[in-house]
Formats: structure tokens, C-alpha cells, sequence
């Protein structure tokens, strides 16, 4: 363990639900001493920045029960064991919105959490178009659909407005690529 890394003792699974597990590991530091470090295990989830054709952010607002608060986020959802990031993408988009992905682009694919959590985020981009069949939420997804313009949707990352990390990250990301590519989200 001289090159700093951790070793990992034992593990202990405290509880799991449909969507994630936490787990306690015994670990021995560098240097010989040993502690008990948890860790959120989770399949990850898909997270998708919609535009409309008129140039609208899709967007959701929804209950976030750790915050004990409303959000204003991307949809977005897990991925289910076996599935494409691509495919949990269309389906959450089209669950929580009622729209369509129309020119899905895998943007990027992150850790939310080193510290705490295996969690991966998987963002992409696309032209949502409207699907008169949906929404269709989860029993305990409880989702207002909002249309904002781009701008206004920067504006409220930079006042605070919007603060769930994959939604920032997808709206700074999409309005750089514009800037940068000169296409826009779309």
C-alpha cells in the first residue's frame, strides 16, 4: 500500500431497496490504521437536456424528499441492471414529459459523489418532441412539467435556483457546446 491506496478488509451490507444499497467497509488505511468507511451503491441513473424546436429547456419539478423540497431538474431516472444508459434516457424523458428524444448525443458520463456513492450519471442531449401518448410518471413520481428558455434556465443555475448537479452540469454543458460548435442544444 505504498502507492497511498486503501485496502478493504471486510464489507457489510446495512440495507437495500429497489434503487440502491449502502454497505459499511472495514478498510485499512496506509500506515496500518483501520476504519469503517459506507458507501451508496447505485446502478446509476440517465439524465436528459430536452429542447424543444422553439428553443425550451424541458424540465421537471418534483419532490426531492432528502432535501424536503421541490427541484427544478433534467428528467431523468435509473438505469435499470442490463440496460443502456441510451435506452433508460428515452424512456425517462418520455415517462416524466411526454415527449420523444429525437437526436440523442451521449454527452458525457460522470460520478456524482466520489466521496460517498458508486453512482454514474449519464448525460445526454436532445430535440424533444411532443408525444401526444405521455406522460407516463412512476406511482410515487408526482412530476409538473416546465418549459423554460435556455437563458432563463442559465439564469437560475447562476442565482441558485437550480441546484441539482446534473442538471447544472447539463445545461452549462449544452449552452458551452453551443457557444463553442455553434449548434445550440440542439
Amino acid at each position: 500500500m505504498e502507492d497511498g491506496s486503501w485496502r478493504t478488509l471486510g464489507r457489510e451490507y446495512v440495507h437495500r431497496s429497489p434503487w440502491c444499497a449502502f454497505r459499511v467497509d472495514e478498510v485499512e488505511l496506509p500506515g496500518g490504521a483501520r476504519i469503517e468507511y459506507g458507501v451508496l451503491e447505485s446502478g446509476g441513473f440517465a439524465a436528459v437536456v430536452p429542447v424543444t424546436e422553439g428553443g425550451d429547456v424541458v424540465l421537471v419539478r418534483q419532490w426531492r424528499q432528502p432535501l424536503d423540497a421541490f427541484t427544478l431538474e433534467l428528467p431523468s431516472g435509473g438505469v435499470d441492471a442490463g440496460e443502456e444508459p441510451e435506452r433508460a434516457a428515452r424512456r425517462e424523458l418520455f415517462e416524466e414529459t411526454g415527449y420523444r428524444a429525437r437526436g440523442l448525443e451521449h454527452l458525457v458520463s460522470m460520478h456524482t459523489s466520489t466521496g460517498r456513492s458508486t453512482e454514474v450519471c449519464h448525460l445526454f442531449r436532445c430535440t424533444a418532441v411532443r408525444d401526444e401518448r405521455g406522460p407516463r410518471p412512476e406511482p410515487t413520481e408526482f412530476i409538473q412539467v416546465v418549459e423554460v428558455p435556455l437563458g432563463e434556465a442559465l439564469h437560475l443555475v447562476s442565482e441558485g435556483g437550480i441546484t441539482d448537479a446534473a442538471t447544472v452540469l447539463g445545461l452549462l454543458w449544452g449552452a458551452n457546446c453551443g457557444a463553442v460548435y455553434g449548434g445550440g442544444l440542439h
